[in-house]
């Protein structure tokens, strides 16, 4: 909405500006817009450096996540509350929107769960084991993570007033959470491949997501479930996997595929070597 009114359009103008004052202070500044939308437009003109990511990543990770039992008033914004899609259906709309900005853009945009103008995770998702899923994929796709204040704690909300509850600081908090939050920041930050590799998707069922983040030096494969299936065998090109979070192993099949365990929902993360 930034210089935008009635038929004069000076949004790009003003980022533009934006931007040169933010390199003259501080030349690594990182510029993120506000958009509550398809930002696509908006972006690589060198102004903004990225935006909140709703449309390439919360929605579709809603949409995926959201319990089976969910009655919220709007989906963050639209009317008719969140709809529940397949795991084709979450990814297709995020390598869509990934497709219309560049890299750069969509690696300083903003990975959110939510905000102070939404539900809250917690409330969408409904209980533990899919709440450890969503900040799988928060730490775990291109971008850069934003953990609205309280998120961490387990705290509910049925929209963006709710939300804002103030922070319970003497408590009660949901320590299953917090933990889930400190296990996969320190992960994300004792691994480059999360922070700065490529990606790419490996397998995408109705219940089960299999992506590989990539770097020249690292190879990192991620599995989301939101409910149990069958084991999943892919080649992934690797000697061996390693498990740095969620505990399971990933055996070899004698015919060179690795066997992904079918438990679920469950957050899973190889090292491949």
């Amino acid at each position: 909405m930034t210089g935008r009114f009635g038929a004069d359009n000076f949004t790009h103008d003003v980022a533009r500006s934006l931007r040169r004052s933010v390199r003259q202070v501080q030349a690594d500044g990182l510029l993120v817009a506000e958009h509550g939308h398809d930002a696509t437009d908006d972006l690589d003109r060198d102004g903004w450096h990225g935006t909140m990511n709703y449309a390439g990543f919360t929605r579709p990770v809603w949409s995926w996540l959201r319990a089976p039992e969910l009655d919220l008033p709007d989906f963050i914004g639209y009317p008719g509350g969140v709809p529940a899609r397949t795991g084709p259906e979450a990814v297709a709309t995020m390598r869509f929107f990934a497709a219309m900005q560049s890299w750069r853009a969509l690696a300083n945009s903003w990975t959110m769960l939510g905000s102070h103008d939404t539900a809250r995770i917690w409330t969408v998702v409904g209980d533990q084991a899919r709440m450890e899923v969503a900040i799988g994929m928060l730490m775990t796709m291109p971008g850069v993570p934003m953990v609205f204040a309280g998120d961490e704690v387990g705290l509910s909300g049925v929209n963006g007033e709710d939300a804002r509850r103030p922070m319970p600081w003497d408590g009660p908090w949901n320590e299953s959470t917090l933990d889930t939050f400190r296990r996969l920041i320190q992960v994300r930050r004792a691994t480059t491949a999360l922070r700065q590799g490529g990606l790419q998707w490996a397998h995408v069922s109705d219940d089960a997501l299999v992506y590989l983040r990539e770097t020249a030096e690292e190879r990192v494969v991620v599995l989301a479930r939101r409910a149990p299936g069958a084991p999943l065998c892919l080649d992934l090109h690797a000697g061996e996997a390693t498990n740095i979070y969620g505990g399971a192993t990933a055996p070899r099949e004698p015919d060179g595929r690795f066997a992904l365990p079918g438990d679920g929902p469950t957050l899973q993360l190889w090292r491949l070597t």
